[in-house]
């Protein structure tokens, strides 16, 4: 079940790449720029990382590296869009975010409602990217 999970997980990620991909050349202000690469990232990478954590419990440093790398190549993906320091600055929160969040994730006791409240984050804020913010 949780591996549904994961997968719905990257296909609204890469939906949401695709749709903020066709309309990049419309933003005009910097924050929302930042805020379209660093706020996905994370998420994504703390979701993949609970996730990573409920599939596989007792292995942490497996689960951190590949929450990690998963975090790197999505900011890579969504930094690309704009230029070298967007990449750079999304990479690098992607890979902070993916590296502790199994850590995070043992120390709250694999908690389910924590798991729930983190992908109701997620789902909340792409839907917000996607339909509440209003590009010209």
């Amino acid at each position: 079940m949780l591996w549904f999970l994961f997968g719905g997980n990257i296909l609204l990620i890469i939906s949401l790449y695709m749709y903020l991909a066709e309309r990049k050349e419309k933003w005009r202000p910097s924050s929302f720029i930042m805020n379209a690469i660093m706020t996905p990232v994370t998420l994504f990478a703390l979701c993949t990382g609970f996730l990573f954590t409920y599939i596989h419990p007792g292995f942490l440093i497996e689960t951190s590296i590949a929450a990690g790398v998963l975090g790197l190549s999505c900011g890579l993906l969504f930094g690309s869009l704009f230029n070298f320091d967007s990449a750079m600055t999304g990479a690098c929160n992607g890979l902070m975010a993916g590296i502790m969040t199994p850590m995070l994730g043992e120390m709250a006791g694999r908690s389910p409602i924590f798991l729930v409240f983190t992908q109701l984050l997620f789902y909340l804020l792409l839907y917000y990217f996607r339909f509440g913010a209003r590009l010209p």
